[in-house]
């Protein structure tokens, strides 16, 4: 009878560790996943990224906003990754009643001699500018 309690413990604490090692490797498993959604691209690439995007904020021109328009509807094109892809919302352009300006092509709807408030607001998990936003 003492062999077959021991004989328990044992397998007890087999099971245990076993728990424990799956759960390690799933956790390594999650974060190597977040690493690599990232590795492609270093920070000093994200901040060039990003200044790209960023250099439009603030204060813009009608002028100044169908170049964004129309540099990111090229960014879009040519993205090699969905997730690269950028969004811009709006609803002071002309033509943009759902507040969604990306699926356009064109920047018809922007007047020249306006004046709009070009903003980033959303980053995807990597930090790169995912949503800019036009008021």
């Amino acid at each position: 009878m003492e062999n077959a309690t021991k004989a328990l413990i044992i397998a007890a604490a087999i099971l245990i560790a076993i728990v424990l090692i799956s759960l390690g490797v799933f956790v390594l498993g999650q974060g190597t996943t977040m690493v690599q959604e990232n590795s492609d691209m270093s920070a000093e690439q994200v901040t060039a990224y990003n200044a790209e995007w960023e250099a439009y904020a603030g204060k813009a021109t009608g002028t100044k906003v169908k170049q964004l328009i129309n540099a990111v509807n090229q960014h879009n094109r040519n993205a090699d990754d969905a997730s690269k892809k950028i969004t811009i919302t709006c609803s002071a352009i002309t033509g943009s009643t759902d507040g969604t300006y990306a699926s356009k092509t064109d920047e018809n709807g922007v007047k020249t001699g306006n004046s709009y408030t070009v903003k980033v607001t959303a980053h995807t998990t990597g930090g790169l500018v995912s949503t800019i936003t036009i008021e």
